[in-house]
């Protein structure tokens, strides 16, 4: 990249933790393999958060797709996770998920 190239960075607010891997607050797209939809609010190496209209058990199997942006490219980000835990919120359910796999498409 130029020095004279215009840069974009994207701040990535890190969440006080108690678990052994670092949260990092983002908001990105995410389908699942049921045809529902949400929104990430964090994500760490091992599991993620997401909003959705539908509410999961806890133990449940999950696949879903997260849209990642980077550099103006889409890179869909294709997960298997297990639902640790599903709470009412405004607008429908905070998800809790492990991932049990991740690869990009």
């Amino acid at each position: 990249m130029a020095d004279d190239e215009p840069r974009v960075v994207v701040p990535l607010g890190r969440l006080q933790e108690r678990r052994g891997a670092d949260r990092f607050e983002m908001e990105m797209p995410v389908s699942l393999e049921d045809g529902a939809a949400g929104v990430t609010r964090d994500v760490s190496v091992s599991g993620l958060s997401f909003t959705s209209r539908r509410s999961y058990e806890a133990g449940e199997r999950i696949q879903l797709t997260v849209e990642y942006l980077l550099d103006g490219h889409h890179y869909p980000l294709r997960c298997e996770a297990t639902v640790v835990r599903c709470a009412a919120c405004p607008g429908g359910f905070t998800v809790a998920a492990r991932l049990s796999t991740a690869f990009l498409e």
